[in-house]
């Protein structure tokens, strides 16, 4: 029989509905996080402020995402979802109303970035963890690649020029938005009908070895432990090289600043481009080949960004991007096939405080050496600190990849259900 198409099989209602949550609240997300510098800039116009606020948002990752995850597995993931997302469009509305009365200071604006940002950790804590009941475990690279592809476009595309022009109008009106995008997407979340991930796990145990059992989890499964080291080092080099771009960008190579918002749209096409692509390709070379050559196409392209040219730097950006979210597809895929239903928040929670500890250093680490040496330096870093991080990783990564791609075979527990 001659070759043929393979078409996309159609991916069961209830995860559509949880993906059309995941468009609908990260737009809201885009339109906000670009209002949210700006209203910051504009309380004090200080720079520091802009990075208080900024690190109030994200130091939730760090703090609670083992405690997020534990979470994750203590209750009924669809309904959890529900409620961060409700408590998100709360927070939101309050920051509107001070917003629109002229009443919104500093500390009130860290305060509402850190309570969204927990709100965050939770649900993108018990989102990844509920996907192995809504979809078959053939169809899990598909499934991640069009949760990828939600968050792009929507919160790195779409969003940020809508909130660039709401707040222009009216500073409270990207979040007043922002606060209907959440309670859309917690009806739609609500809507999802799937038996396993409505039903609340025994609450046997207590939180303390609940905790417990995540963390060693996260150390004694080869999938985790491996992908988990593997991802740590390249986040580190990855917001290195990128945290003070702008700086290199603006002063080194004379790009305006009022394009650097383009300059990041174009990274996000690189990484829409890897999202759309990576189930085809993870079906064509296998998850073990397309994780080392997304890799290896972070590392050339972190090279190519040291050619001092507005054009090679941006499609270095563009193609380290999309070599990112490819190799993201595979490790997630990966985790979900091998760790245990009722341990997956906590396992993706134990290595998620990892990766954001790792970026927190890595942008520190990205300034400094900028600095010291030269803003170049910091993608050479970059792509050494990847190379190592694979040449170290590639024997264990063969191992848990090697019987046909079956990572559940390889890690010895049982897979999510079909």
């Amino acid at each position: 029989m001659g070759a043929h198409l393979r078409i996309e099989p159609r991916l069961p209602t209830p995860f559509r509905r949880l993906l059309a949550a995941t468009w609908v609240s990260n737009a809201g997300d885009g339109i906000r996080n670009a209002a949210l510098p700006l209203i910051a800039a504009g309380l004090d116009g200080r720079a520091s402020t802009v990075a208080l606020v900024a690190a109030a948002g994200t130091l939730p990752f760090t703090l609670l995402g083992l405690v997020a995850g534990t979470l994750a597995d203590r209750q009924a993931r669809i309904p959890l979802i529900t409620r961060a997302h409700l408590f998100r469009a709360v927070v939101v509305a309050a920051l509107a109303a001070l917003l629109a009365v002229d009443e919104m200071t500093v500390s009130v604006l860290v305060l509402g970035a850190f309570l969204l940002g927990c709100g965050e950790a939770i649900a993108d804590s018990a989102a990844p963890a509920a996907i192995p009941d809504l979809v078959d475990k053939g169809d899990l690279e598909q499934a991640n690649s069009e949760l990828e592809t939600a968050e792009l476009v929507a919160n790195d595309l779409a969003g940020p020029p809508v909130g660039g022009v709401l707040h222009s109008v009216a500073p409270a009106f990207p979040f007043v938005l922002d606060a209907v995008s959440f309670l859309t997407a917690a009806g739609l979340v609500r809507s999802v009908d799937s038996a396993e991930s409505h039903v609340e796990p025994a609450a046997s145990r207590t939180w303390r070895s609940d905790l417990g059992e995540g963390i060693r989890t996260a150390w004694t499964n080869p999938v985790l432990r491996t992908t988990g080291g593997l991802i740590v080092v390249l986040q580190f080099g990855n917001v290195a090289a990128i945290a003070p771009i702008v700086v290199y960008l603006t002063d080194g190579l004379g790009l305006e600043p009022a394009a650097y918002g383009l300059f990041l749209a174009a990274g996000s096409l690189g990484g829409v481009a890897g999202a759309r692509a990576a189930s085809s390709i993870i079906r064509t070379m296998g998850s073990f080949a397309t994780l080392v050559a997304a890799i290896s196409v972070v590392i050339v392209s972190f090279l190519l960004m040291t050619v001092p040219s507005i054009w090679a730097v941006g499609i270095g950006f563009a193609t380290s991007f999309g070599g990112v979210v490819v190799g993201r597809i595979v490790v997630i895929t990966a985790r979900q096939r091998s760790v245990p239903a009722h341990l997956l928040g906590r396992a993706q929670g134990s290595m998620r405080t990892l990766v954001w500890g790792a970026a927190t250093v890595g942008a520190l680490a990205g300034g400094l050496v900028a600095d010291a040496v030269s803003p170049r330096a910091p993608f050479v870093l970059a792509a050494t600190v990847s190379l190592v991080a694979l040449v170290a990783a590639w024997r264990p990564l063969r191992g848990i990849f090697a019987a046909g791609d079956d990572v559940s075979a390889a890690s010895g527990a049982p897979g999510s259900t079909d």
